[in-house]
């Protein structure tokens, strides 16, 4: 069993929570940027390919920062991991849900070590 103290699993908690909350952001801000381009566009008359490369530019960073929310997914559960196989076990922290209506927190947990 892994001992963590409390105070830095919540920094880590915080950390992860502020991280989700700024790709969630990410991901509105660049979709909204990628329709944008095309109302500008469309409004200014502009030839269709005259922004084509900023907007292909703008979806490929919304792809990629898609792929990082994925990531960020990935390490939530590896934290969560490592907490589960700690004398933090028992101990809520508010991290983002892992799965739709579950804690981070279950009774039972397989873990691989």
């Amino acid at each position: 069993m892994h001992k963590i103290e409390k105070t830095a699993a919540q920094v880590i908690a915080g950390d992860t929570s502020a991280s989700v909350d700024a790709i969630d952001k990410a991901v509105a801000q660049l979709a909204t940027l990628c329709a944008s381009i095309v109302e500008v566009s469309k409004a200014s008359n502009l030839p269709i390919a005259t922004a084509q490369t900023a907007l292909a530019k703008a979806g490929e960073s919304l792809n990629g920062v898609i792929g990082s929310r994925a990531d960020m997914a990935t390490a939530t559960r590896e934290l969560t991991a490592i907490q589960r196989r700690s004398n933090l076990r028992e101990t809520g922290f508010g991290c983002p849900p892992l799965e739709r209506g579950h804690s981070t927190q279950p009774a039972e947990a397989k873990i691989d070590a």
